[in-house]
């Protein structure tokens, strides 16, 4: 194989296992608490940091304002965060996952979890060690 057919393969492979991993994800998240892969990562971000406000979701997930304020209306209407408006700015409402919230990103550690484990179940400790050696100098070479 040349160089440009296994950076291909390598390409193709590791969105197959990506996009795979997310249909897993998403079949299990949408029949237990109706929700994407997407919003439980949302929904996660809050959960580590409580008290966030819109603007850093915008920023982390590279979306408008107006995309995000959409879903976190979504969200906010399934009862899985609250808004609050703190006293000292009325203008950015603070971020909290309310207790079904929680639950649900509890859930989705536990899919991710579940559905991640096949992927080195055929690797020995050292086969993944040097997986992820590889993995990271790829990562690496496509920063340079």
């Amino acid at each position: 194989m040349t160089t440009t057919s296994n950076a291909t393969a390598i390409s193709d492979l590791i969105r197959s296992i990506s996009l795979t991993q997310r249909r897993q994800i998403n079949q299990r998240l949408t029949a237990t608490s109706h929700i994407t892969d997407q919003q439980a990562m949302i929904l996660s971000f809050i959960g580590a940091h409580p008290g966030l406000i819109q603007k850093q979701i915008v920023t982390l997930t590279q979306r408008r304002a107006a995309t995000v304020s959409a879903l976190l209306k979504k969200l906010e209407d399934a009862e899985l965060i609250t808004r609050t408006i703190p006293a000292n700015n009325t203008r950015n409402k603070q971020l909290f996952l309310t207790d079904q919230g929680q639950q649900v990103v509890s859930d989705f550690t536990t899919i991710r979890h579940d559905v991640q484990a096949p992927l080195t179940a055929k690797l020995s400790a050292k086969q993944q060690e040097k997986l992820i050696k590889y993995l990271n100098l790829a990562l690496q070479g496509m920063d340079d």
